[in-house]
């Protein structure tokens, strides 16, 4: 039986999760972030997010099947992914007091 492993943010036990499992969320978490982009070209590219990174299709192939040359498929996921990158950061960095305010209490603590 796996050894169950404390979840710090809960306080709750909880099983650990298998590289699958982890591959799963991240792709899904991903695939979220992705949706939210409201740039014009949109569209287009969360359907080549989608066949690159959820179909597994090879980048030319998938830019081929959108009628889209390679190239451009290249900077649409370039662009998406710094998005999504971004994205995550803020996801994950939410709640979390900021540089400054951190400085701050140490100043005022001294």
């Amino acid at each position: 039986m796996p050894r169950k492993t404390p979840d710090r943010n809960a306080g709750v036990p909880r099983q650990p999760s298998s590289d699958a499992d982890l591959r799963v969320f991240f792709s899904r978490m991903t695939c979220a972030c992705a949706e939210t982009s409201a740039y014009a070209d949109a569209p287009l590219a969360r359907a080549l997010f989608n066949r690159v990174e959820v179909m597994k299709q090879p980048p030319a192939l998938a830019a081929r099947a959108l009628g889209i040359a390679s190239g451009d498929a290249t900077y649409l996921l370039s662009g998406l992914r710094e998005d999504v990158a971004k994205e995550l950061v803020r996801v994950m960095l939410a709640g979390r007091p900021s540089i400054d305010t951190t400085n701050q209490k140490e100043a005022d603590d001294e």
